[in-house]
């Protein structure tokens, strides 16, 4: 067991470090995020397709990947500084990089079904790659929610599909180790969804 003295002295320490990490988070200052070149290629609704890269890279672009986010969360977390951006990394892999940003939802949103999402903005972003490149299919990543969203897309629409990648994405909410499956195992849906 400690003694008071010793757990003064810790206490003393601990404030001391603290006060130490606070003065160098200070002097970081604001992280850059979104800092490769983009253009926007589409605006629908609160959706915006972005294309990343310079007039450069457009034409010497390799395969197109469109790249679908979650909705709940910021797609600049692919951008953020140049060392640590998986857009950049992407580009300099010569792929020709497309990112579907859902916008912010709000109140007017409540009633947007997951087929406006599916069936008319991501299907528009599709389009829209594909009108761009000629092409009649895209390379889809989906990143999380956006896996799930992209999954259901090429169920949907397999034909304008050529390479579905998901990252971090839930898909089986039936597995019993799944933390998932566990919080909503208690949870009466039918209740909820009335």
């Amino acid at each position: 067991m400690n003694s008071v003295p010793d757990s003064v002295a810790e206490a003393a320490e601990l404030a001391r470090r603290l006060e130490q990490s606070l003065r160098q988070l200070g002097e970081l200052g604001p992280a850059t995020v979104g800092g490769t070149p983009r253009e926007t290629v589409l605006a629908n609704n609160k959706v915006t397709l972005y294309r990343y890269g310079d007039s450069r890279s457009h034409k010497a672009a390799g395969p197109a990947l469109l790249i679908t986010y979650a909705l709940v969360n910021r797609p600049y977390v692919l951008d953020l500084e140049p060392q640590r951006s998986t857009i950049a990394q992407l580009l300099a892999q010569g792929l020709d990089v497309y990112l579907v940003d859902w916008g912010y939802p709000d109140s007017g949103d409540h009633q947007t079904t997951l087929e406006d999402y599916l069936c008319d903005r991501l299907d528009s972003c599709v389009d829209a790659v594909c009108d761009l490149r000629g092409e009649s299919t895209v390379n889809l990543l989906g990143v999380c929610q956006g896996g799930t969203f992209s999954l259901c897309y090429s169920a949907l629409f397999p034909g304008k599909v050529r390479n579905l990648v998901t990252m971090v994405t839930p898909v089986d909410f039936h597995t019993p180790g799944n933390l998932l499956s566990r919080w909503v195992q208690g949870v009466d849906l039918d209740r909820l969804a009335t």
